[in-house]
Parts: C-alpha cells; sequence; structure tokens
C-alpha cells in the first residue's frame, strides 16, 4: 500500500488522542508530536543532536524536555482503543540494548537473543497489545530492567517483570485478560502472579516437561487420599484416549488435554501440537499451554504465534525510530528516548491503516513512511529556500512524486 500524507495523517491522530489526555500542557502536545516526527524523520543515528539539526529548535531544548515523564501509557491504551479490534491479547518480552559506560545507569549483564549469549548493556522489559485479527502488536509501554547480581539473577528479574504488571494491571485489563509470553516465563512464582492479578497465561514448556494424568475414575472409598493422578505423560507417546485431536491441516496437528504440570503445581489446558512437512512426515512437537482449563487447544496455538509480532516492533524500532540509538546518561532520558522510538512505530502503522477496517490485516512497511517523512522535510527546506509557495495548485503534482521517491511500495 502506497501512504498519502503521512506528515498530515500522523499530526492529525496524535492531536486527535493529545486532546482527550489530561495533565499536559499545549507545549507538552507540541513537543510530543514533534519528537515522534523527527523520529519518523531522521535518517542514520537519532540523538539530541540529530534533533537540534532537523528542527528549527537547539539541541538543548530536547535534552531539558527529555528529563520529564510524558504519560506513554495514557496515549497508548488511547491509541489501541481507537485503532484496534476487538481480539487482543497482552504480549510481554523483555529486549537487549548495546550499551556501554561507567555513568549509564541500570547497565549490567543481561541476555542477547540475536548474539544468543549474555552480554554488557541495558535491557527493557516490553508491553504490548497485540492484535489478532489485524496480525500485528502495538507498543505499550517500556521500562529498564535494574541490573540485578548474577547469584540472584533469575529471582530478581521474575520479581521485577511481575511489578511492572502490578503497577499497570488496571488499565491493561481494558484491553485483555491474557497474557502470551515465550518460553523462558514458564516459572511458577511469575505464573501464580499473574494468576492472582486475574492474567490467563499462555505459554510453551519443555520438551521434558513433567506432567501428569488427571485420574477421573472410580473414587476408592474408605480412609485413604483419594487418587489425584493416573501417571506421568510420556511425550514420546502421549496416551491418545486421554489427548483427543482438536485440529489438523496440512502443516500441523493440535491434540488437547487438561493435564497436571508438576513445575507449575496446577492443571493446564495443553495444545500437543505435531508439525509436519510435505508427505506429512511429523517433523517438530511443541506443547503450548495456558492457565484457563476451558480454552480451546486451536486458539492456544494461534494466540502463542501471533506473540511473535511483538519481535517486529523491536525489529522497526531498532531499524527505522532509533531504539538503539540513545545517548543519554539518565533514567528518564532513556525511559523518553526508548518510548518514544517505540510509539513511533505504533503512529507509523495507524498512518499506513488509515482507510483499513479495524479488524483487516495488511502489510505494514515502516520504510515507506519514513522515505515519505524525509522527502516532505528536504523538500519544504527547497521550497523555504528558494521562496516557492508550498501550497500553489500547480505544485501539488510534483509534490507527491517527490514524496513517493524511494518507497518500496511506489
Amino acid at each position: 500500500m502506497i501512504t498519502q500524507d503521512a506528515f498530515t495523517s500522523g499530526k492529525s491522530l496524535m492531536g486527535a488522542i493529545l486532546e482527550k489526555m489530561v495533565g499536559i500542557n499545549k507545549w507538552q502536545k507540541v513537543f510530543f508530536v514533534e519528537v515522534i516526527l523527527l523520529f519518523m524523520t531522521i535518517k542514520g543515528k537519532i540523538n539530541f543532536t540529530q534533533m537540534g539539526r532537523y528542527s528549527s529548535s537547539p539541541e538543548v531544548r530536547f535534552r531539558n524536555m527529555f528529563k520529564r515523564v510524558f504519560d506513554f501509557v495514557s496515549f497508548n491504551s488511547m491509541f489501541i482503543t481507537k485503532h484496534c479490534s476487538d481480539e487482543l491479547l497482552i504480549g510481554f518480552d523483555p529486549s537487549y540494548l548495546s550499551k556501554s559506560g561507567k555513568y549509564t545507569p541500570n547497565v549490567g549483564y543481561f541476555y542477547s537473543g540475536v548474539a544468543g549469549m549474555i552480554k554488557r548493556g541495558m535491557e527493557v522489559g516490553c508491553l504490548a497489545i497485540i492484535d489478532v485479527k489485524q496480525n500485528t502488536a502495538y507498543h505499550f509501554e517500556a521500562v529498564q530492567t535494574p541490573a540485578v547480581k548474577k547469584s540472584e539473577s533469575e529471582t530478581g528479574l521474575v520479581k521485577h517483570y511481575c511489578k511492572i504488571f502490578s503497577d499497570r494491571i488496571r488499565i491493561l485489563m481494558k484491553h485483555s485478560k491474557i497474557l502470551v509470553v515465550d518460553g523462558w516465563f514458564n516459572k511458577k512464582n511469575f505464573v501464580d502472579a499473574m494468576a492472582q492479578l486475574g492474567l490467563e497465561v499462555i505459554c510453551r514448556l519443555r520438551h521434558d516437561a513433567n506432567l501428569k494424568y488427571i485420574y477421573n475414575g472410580p473414587k476408592k472409598k474408605g480412609r485413604g487420599r483419594p487418587k489425584k493422578y493416573s501417571g506421568k505423560v510420556d511425550l514420546r507417546n502421549i496416551d491418545k484416549r486421554v489427548f483427543k485431536k482438536s485440529y489438523q491441516d496440512k502443516e500441523m496437528i493440535i491434540y488437547e488435554a487438561v493435564v497436571y504440570a508438576v513445575s507449575l503445581k496446577k492443571n493446564i489446558k495443553m495444545a500437543y501440537t505435531e508439525y509436519m512437512n510435505e508427505k506429512g512426515q511429523v517433523v517438530n512437537t511443541i506443547l503450548y499451554y495456558s492457565t484457563n482449563t476451558s480454552r480451546d487447544a486451536i486458539d492456544i496455538v494461534r494466540y502463542y504465534k501471533a506473540r511473535f509480532q511483538m519481535e517486529f516492533i523491536f525489529r522497526d524500532g531498532k531499524q527505522y525510530t532509533g531504539l538503539a540509538n540513545c545517548q543519554a546518561r539518565s533514567v528518564e532520558k532513556i525511559h523518553n528516548h526508548v518510548n518514544y522510538a517505540m510509539t513511533a512505530v505504533n503512529v507509523a502503522k495507524a498512518i499506513i491503516r488509515k482507510d483499513i477496517k479495524k479488524d483487516q490485516p495488511c502489510s505494514c512497511s515502516i520504510q515507506d513512511i519514513k522515505t515519505e517523512l524525509f522527502n516532505q522535510f528536504l523538500l519544504e527546506r527547497i521550497f523555504i529556500n528558494y521562496d516557492i509557495n508550498p501550497e500553489l495548485q500547480k505544485n501539488n503534482e510534483l509534490k507527491r512524486k517527490i514524496l513517493d521517491f524511494g518507497k518500496v511500495a511506489a
């Protein structure tokens, strides 16, 4: 799809949401719109120096304004309500950002999925709302992870992640009660904390997970504890009298059953999924589950796969909106930079989807939005320097050609 007039569309949709927000003044609204458009316009690294070069405002203005905390949760919540369909999930995923130096707060050792190893840098825990019908994800808020000691890294991280949810649960629950996370979060203390907050967790199990069949036979009379389980689940040879086939197509077969997870100490709804090649041979098996034992297995698989849309927020943020370019050395400035970068991806998606229904998927090219906005920035400088009236009718067709120059979809 070829977007039209990205600058006007972006400014209009942000303005409509900012007018409904309380607690921010006119200058904060103007600054927010300016920064988001700059993040979508600047080519190369996006930092305070670059913002000063591309804007009529001096660099020091951006350095000072980034000290003030903006309510990204309220903005993105209103944005999601306005632009998303009615089938939503909550997603959460930490993202590693390369960062060095002695004076940057919360720099430590975190796992990098790209490198496949623990590296020195910083990490942000990213909340997102995943739109299943649109097949895309929208940024909600990113929170920097504090550096924890190696001896208590896992416990400390889980505690921090749980606090992120508990602090925002009221507004998160307005959008969805289903949380989708990757296999790292398959931990009793995390799953229990989410259950206490009222969230259903959809996750995946290890291939060697310790599971037990639930005993549903006749109850034993007399003294003694009633029988609860009827043996361990052999994941290489499941009992298909218990696991019922619930879905099949050319790519996969799904078997579902309610089983007891020993590590979680609770009953779960398991979607035992076999993936097949073109010859119909099983090449891989993945174990998905939900803490809601009445959830359909096909929805468990579908929702977990939708979680991957979060990865595109990180990709687009790092490639196009300067997510990894922050040069600030304060908690507030880093928080603002990261959230501006990822909120800019939201706005770019909304510009692309301007005339598309909420429940319809579409392909989103953030690169095209960035190209158009940069072309507009350059064209305005030409008009100003050559004293050309940009509103002249004869300029409209030429202007459109210049704005589309270099687009992939043009």
